[in-house]
């Protein structure tokens, strides 16, 4: 069986994974999502906004390609799916 990209993580980070892979913004600490970008879980791009105040940057994170295959063939493999 394919492991989980975030096997020996705390729930809170996995939680935190699995939401970036479905491209939604994470929950947790900026420590949560650090401790991502250290195992090179996600990566992190500053989108850059324009508005009437001025320029600023939100980060937008994003699961790198062959970590995003691993996961979801971790999915499949899972118990409870939707066969």
């Amino acid at each position: 069986m394919t492991e989980h990209p975030c096997k020996g993580m705390t729930k809170a980070q996995q939680r935190d994974f699995e939401l970036i892979a479905i491209n939604q913004r994470p929950r947790g600490t900026p420590k949560t999502t650090d401790a991502l970008k250290k195992r090179g879980l996600i990566i992190e791009r500053l989108e850059t906004h324009h508005d009437r105040f001025g320029v600023f940057h939100v980060p937008n994170w994003q699961v790198p390609l062959p970590i995003h295959c691993q996961w979801c063939k971790w999915a499949s493999e899972q118990e409870g799916g939707n066969d």
